[in-house]
């Protein structure tokens, strides 16, 4: 495994859900993401929800060190919440941000939407490629 933090494995679990093109608005529940990632790189992985429930969401704003603000939270903007599969929902299932979504992002989340290509194992690159390509400019099915 190269350099991959859980945050991409995150994305890449979710990512391997949606894909291939299984629709622009098209999402995840949470349990879901959690069980793929488990499958994908072991049950002894620990992934709290809060970090795909927070730390991730794009419109979340970034959890940083009250007394340190440059230190904490994630910048990332790999997930978006949505019900809609269009507008931000906290009660809702997930999918893969996209640029579309820049509008709703949370204080200082101005982070990258998808991992870097050169950081994920071989096998999962071909999403960042279909992310890149196909999804994150993507607007309605």
């Amino acid at each position: 495994m190269h350099n991959m933090t859980k945050m991409d494995m995150i994305w890449c679990a979710t990512a391997s859900l949606i894909h291939p093109a299984m629709g622009c608005v098209r999402t995840v529940p949470l349990d879901a993401i959690l069980a793929k990632v488990a499958s994908l790189y072991g049950d002894d992985l620990k992934i709290t929800p809060v970090m795909v429930t927070h730390h991730l969401v794009s419109w979340q704003d970034r959890q940083a060190d009250q007394s340190h603000p440059d230190r904490g939270g994630s910048r990332n903007r790999y997930l978006f919440r949505t019900v809609d599969g269009r507008t931000p929902a906290p009660n809702g299932d997930f999918r893969l941000s996209k640029s579309i979504d820049h509008q709703y992002d949370g204080w200082d989340k101005n982070g990258p939407a998808s991992p870097r290509h050169d950081v994920l194992n071989e096998d999962a690159r071909g999403f960042v490629k279909w992310f890149r390509d196909q999804y994150f400019h993507c607007k309605d099915d």
